[in-house]
């Protein structure tokens, strides 16, 4: 659904594509957007491991070229990386002594956002 505005007598539609594109553009909307998405794909992904993609997902759809969409999904899967390893506390080393779990872990959080990141292409 669009709404006309009129600006200085001249109408414009402005829809939800709009909007996108204003966030992609202007660097400080695209900083709030970015830090928001962030925020929710972290408890996402807190909840469930699909949070990963749905982090990448909202990281590059807020992305102006797809390279940089995928370019922050992988700092979204490094973030994400820091966050759980700060989570396990002084269990940290023994996790990582646990080497093909961490290669699994390691992959599905820098992988599974770069596919929500693909996303960025179609829209």
């Amino acid at each position: 659904m669009t709404e006309r505005h009129t600006d200085a007598g001249v109408e414009t539609d402005r829809g939800p594509g709009d909007a996108l594109e204003r966030v992609r553009t202007e660097p400080r909307a695209h900083a709030a957007a970015v830090v928001v998405a962030v925020g929710l794909g972290l408890v996402a992904t807190w909840i469930h491991w699909l949070g990963l993609v749905v982090g990448g997902t909202l990281v590059g759809l807020l992305s102006p070229t797809l390279p940089r969409a995928i370019g922050g999904a992988l700092a979204f899967g490094l973030l994400v990386l820091v966050a759980f390893a700060l989570s396990l506390g002084s269990s940290t080393g023994a996790v990582l002594e646990m080497t093909p779990v961490v290669y699994v872990t390691t992959a599905a959080a820098l992988g599974l956002p770069v596919v929500g990141a693909l996303s960025r292409a179609v829209v």
